[in-house]
């Protein structure tokens, strides 16, 4: 039970907070026409698999084990009924943010569900859980209630569960190369793996990142004011795991506070704020289905990137940081390494409150290739990227845009040039 406690604290603490600072303007809201005012607290166990498949869609579960042990499982939608092409399909791998799972990206359903979206464009889609979330609580030797388990943070993600997922899902449709799309924490370690592991770079067709929490030097996130002292006090261990416990809890306290929307906002651990485009009747759902579960290094990484304005591995302090990199001070991330098959896309908004556009543009400068797109709405934040009402024309039909006219210009290449070439042959000509 005292563990449990430990686990929920940091969520718990930011509600009652967030409470304290928000009361006057949140009793201007109609809370009565959302649908959680109507939902018990007690909430079902719904999968990812329950997701698709409720959406007759196809669904595989992949096994992924990394080099260090840890055992992933990988989510892949194959087909659509809307698909008619016979062609082999290009592959897009997508990843989640910090506390969200492959979940994350199946709430809107197929109309707004960026992967059952790519599905019905005939494309091979597949969903990673990393290290830690629900789906990915498992290791070759290591019991998940140990603290070994949890002393990672989003640098190993980067380093071991991508590399690993993108080797499995090459092998299994034999393909060279993929696309990825990645959302706030996937897009931290997409580029660790590009940096560090630049190998890689060649197995990535286009690369699009949704609000990339990198450099976070200007970010307004409330939770570095009200978590950081808490979590550096904590040593490295499991929180706000996926419980049905824990969910029925804090939807309680959320409904006798009368905060549900920022309750919402906490269980992703974004900046706490009421967003005007979420769809409130996706609540019952996310609730059922977040948090998922992270290790406590993880939000203190990005700590350490708030108060250093440096994209910079793990700093475990002056006498542990010279043993493990032989400097004083974390090394930096060579972002000059980062060079896949085709620019990255870097998708922002103004009013994120997590990630600054000063801290965007600061990443766009640093890459090799960027092209930065801002997303006009003045009120778009952090959750909308995956939640809002309108996401397909912000966000689902220009990714998608993305990766066909990389795939079209590829096999208009392949139509200049005599003799039989294979699109993924072409690719390793660059």
């Amino acid at each position: 039970m005292q563990s449990f406690l430990i686990q929920m604290l940091p969520i718990l603490l930011g509600i009652f907070f967030v409470w304290l600072s928000n009361s006057t303007a949140l009793s201007e809201v109609n809370w009565k026409n959302h649908s959680l005012h109507r939902i018990h607290h007690r909430t079902k166990v719904i999968t990812a698999v329950d997701i698709i498949s409720s959406h007759n869609y196809p669904v595989q579960t992949h096994t992924v084990v990394t080099r260090d042990g840890y055992i992933l499982s990988v989510f892949r939608i194959p087909s659509s009924q809307l698909c008619a092409s016979s062609e082999p399909k290009p592959v897009v791998l997508i990843n989640h943010g910090m506390t969200g799972s492959a979940d994350s990206w199946l709430l809107t359903g197929p109309r707004n569900g960026l992967p059952f979206l790519l599905a019905d464009a005939c494309y091979d889609v597949w969903l990673i859980n990393c290290r830690g979330t629900r789906y990915s609580r498992k290791h070759l030797k290591l019991k998940a209630w140990l603290l070994q388990f949890w002393r990672f943070s989003w640098h190993e993600i980067g380093m071991e569960d991508l590399p690993a997922t993108v080797d499995h899902i090459l092998a299994s449709t034999k393909r060279n190369s993929l696309h990825y799309v990645g959302h706030s924490q996937g897009c931290t370690s997409m580029l660790v793996m590009l940096s560090m592991r630049p190998e890689y770079n060649k197995r990535i067709r286009t690369t699009i990142l949704l609000a990339p929490p990198v450099f976070l030097k200007h970010s307004l996130s409330m939770g570095h004011k009200i978590m950081k002292p808490l979590f550096n006090l904590l040593p490295d261990i499991e929180l706000l795991p996926h419980h049905k416990m824990l969910n029925s809890a804090v939807s309680a306290i959320c409904k006798i506070l009368g905060v549900k929307d920022v309750c919402t906002a906490l269980y992703l651990l974004t900046n706490g704020r009421v967003s005007q485009h979420m769809n409130r009747t996706l609540i019952p759902m996310l609730i059922a289905t977040h948090p998922a579960g992270i290790s406590s290094r993880q939000p203190r990484h990005f700590f350490q990137l708030k108060d250093s304005g440096r994209f910079r591995q793990y700093d475990f302090g002056f006498g542990m940081n010279y043993l493990i990199y032989r400097q004083n001070t974390p090394p930096e991330y060579p972002l000059e390494m980062v060079r896949p098959h085709s620019a990255i896309h870097i998708f922002y908004s103004d009013d994120d409150g997590t990630i600054s556009p000063r801290d965007v543009l600061t990443l766009a400068s640093k890459l090799p290739y960027a092209v930065p797109h801002h997303i006009t709405d003045e009120t778009w934040n952090h959750m909308d990227f995956l939640l809002a009402n309108n996401i397909n024309e912000l966000i689902n039909n220009p990714v998608i845009k993305i990766i066909k006219t990389f795939e079209e210009n590829i096999k208009h290449k392949i139509g200049n040039i005599k003799g039989e070439i294979s699109i993924d042959a072409l690719l390793n000509e660059f």
